[in-house]
């Protein structure tokens, strides 16, 4: 059997370590805006002409307010990305994805959002939203994490 004093052993006590010393750092952030990665992020899939699925995942210490509004900022950020000046939300939904832990209350809880877009120029459209405009106010509201 190997004990902490054993090549195997000590070798273990290593991984163990140099795992800590990466993974605790991480845990006390919240998501950053970017890429999904390992502490969350968004993502997109193309499933028609114009019509994408968006997400964002955020991490124990992202809100679900701001995992939403992440979500939708990517929404607008892709629509200008595509060459287009609107997009329209044909359905959304934001789950509660906690461990166990944090769904006993001993951390907070995480959360993913997902949406349904259609990327369009018509302002015309009841409940289109205007990409540039909504972007600019998010940027306002989170000028750290999303710039100005």
């Amino acid at each position: 059997m190997a004990n902490r004093w054993s090549p195997e052993g000590g070798l273990a006590h290593v991984v163990r370590t140099v795992l800590l010393a990466v993974l605790i750092p991480l845990a006390g952030c919240a998501t950053a805006y970017q890429p999904e990665h390992v502490t969350g992020g968004y993502t997109d899939f193309r499933l028609a002409d114009n019509t994408y699925r968006v997400r964002f995942r955020g991490n124990n210490y992202t809100s679900r307010d701001k995992v939403e509004l992440f979500l939708l900022y990517r929404c607008a950020q892709l629509t200008e990305q595509l060459g287009y000046d609107h997009f329209v939300l044909l359905s959304e939904d934001t789950l509660d994805i906690s461990d166990p832990f944090a769904q006993a209350g001993i951390f907070p809880r995480n959360y993913y959002a997902t949406a349904l877009i259609q990327v369009i120029d018509n302002r015309a459209h009841p409940t289109a939203y205007d990409a540039k405009e909504l972007m600019r106010q998010l940027q306002a509201q989170y000028p750290n994490e999303l710039g100005s």
